[in-house]
């Protein structure tokens, strides 16, 4: 049985609590869906790892996309938009979406 730290264990709890709060079906194909996703990923940005606007519900197919495919993340305007309203400095880095001055 793996241990998690109680800092870990509160973290889990206000996901759950955030997650059994959205729609079972998937942000962008509209399928049902059940993954819990991060918009900006936790491991790049950990200070958005409980923020509410960063989380969303997937489909596995989309989520596995979204994370690893960024042709398939910079079609997502809609998710950029929301991580612009998190911090649009990370939205630019993880999108990968450059604007001019």
């Amino acid at each position: 049985m793996k241990i998690i730290s109680k800092k870990q264990q509160q973290k889990n709890n206000i996901l759950a609590k955030i997650k059994s709060n959205l729609e079972k079906k998937c942000f962008l194909c509209g399928r049902p869906a059940n993954d819990l996703a991060h918009i900006l990923p936790k491991s790049l940005f950990p200070e958005y790892y409980t923020n509410k606007r960063n989380l969303i519900i997937l489909c596995r197919e989309c989520h596995n996309q979204f994370d690893n495919n960024i042709e398939f993340r910079q079609q997502k305007i809609e998710l950029y938009n929301i991580a612009k309203q998190i911090d649009e400095q990370a939205a630019k880095k993880y999108f990968k979406i450059f604007t001019k001055k």
